[in-house]
């Protein structure tokens, strides 16, 4: 079994060998763009639309979708999918 002496040196040899190793830093993470607010429809679709561009596409209409799409005058029927209303949405904020 390794004594404590000799853990001390591997140890040292370790230190010594990492301090050595050139760092370079990270660069600076982007600045996430500031969502742009529409004032042609109300402040839950800009919401919506925030995040559907952050990455949040929902899977299915839900009565919410359904709500901020009547409640900026647009009328859906039942065969629209959550990206028809989505585009609607972008283009009355547009």
């Amino acid at each position: 079994m390794a004594s404590d002496q000799d853990f001390a040196q591997w140890a040292a040899l370790f230190v010594n060998a990492q301090s050595e190793v050139p760092t370079t830093p990270a660069p600076p993470s982007p600045t996430p763009a500031s969502p742009v607010i529409s004032t042609k429809v109300t402040s839950a679709a800009n919401a919506l639309l925030h995040s559907v561009d952050a990455g949040g596409i929902p899977a299915f209409v839900t009565s919410n979708l359904k709500q901020i799409a009547l409640d900026n005058g647009i009328e859906i029927n039942d065969h629209w999918t959550p990206n028809q209303i989505i585009e609607a949405i972008r283009a009355k904020a547009a």
